[in-house]
């Protein structure tokens, strides 16, 4: 089986993706059903596309997360990529560090692209068993952008082992680079020199 990559709509317009399947990762099921007013994944637009208006894409993203995370993919089998920037998970989460080690090995096969990985898993990037393969640190084509799980508390600085921080805020600040924007016209989470590495935008 070949991984599914999809073509995203709205502000990720143009990027391309690999996506998992929230409804099924057991750190999402856990974390989407915070009561916490200040939490993000409280609020998760992938577990309420996926359970309406997108339920068409659960089949082909658990295919994903089970490819992901399962096994090592052989290298003849991982895709290459026809694009400049791209994504790992407009939809979904590390599952273990097979997953994240396996996009690693996607951004190595594909040294022309750059590719932005968003994940709250702390406890896999840098800390996972794959670790030995990847550091002293990641490939240079793959940036680390660290999703900060809290509402309102914005990071001013990248956490240890990542290049970047998304921020979420309640209202729309002064200090927000992100609201607003077209990911393909902006590229600031996709590029190490944009000179930004703290991004903030308004909860949607």
């Amino acid at each position: 089986m070949e991984l599914k990559i999809s073509t995203m709509t709205g502000k990720m317009q143009n990027i391309p993706a690999i996506n998992t399947n929230t409804l099924t990762n057991p750190f999402c099921i856990q974390t989407s059903k915070s009561k916490r007013v200040d939490s993000i994944c409280g609020k998760c637009y992938s577990v309420k596309m996926l359970s309406t208006y997108r339920a068409n894409c659960v089949a082909p993203f658990e295919r994903n997360s089970l490819l992901l995370s399962k096994a090592i993919i052989p290298d003849d089998e991982l895709p290459v990529i026809n694009a400049h920037s791209f994504r790992f998970h407009g939809h979904g989460e590390l599952i273990n560090s097979t997953h994240y080690y396996n996009f690693v090995r996607i951004a190595r096969k594909n040294p022309h692209c750059v590719f932005a990985l968003w994940t709250k898993r702390r406890d896999i990037i840098g800390e996972g068993a794959y670790s030995r393969y990847i550091y002293p640190r990641h490939p240079d084509n793959l940036i680390l952008v660290y999703s900060n799980p809290t509402i309102d508390k914005v990071m001013k600085r990248p956490p240890k082992y990542f290049d970047k921080v998304f921020n979420n805020t309640s209202t729309l600040t002064e200090s927000d680079n992100c609201s607003g924007r077209k990911c393909i016209e902006c590229l600031q989470c996709y590029r190490l020199d944009s000179g930004v590495d703290v991004i903030i935008e308004k909860v949607k």
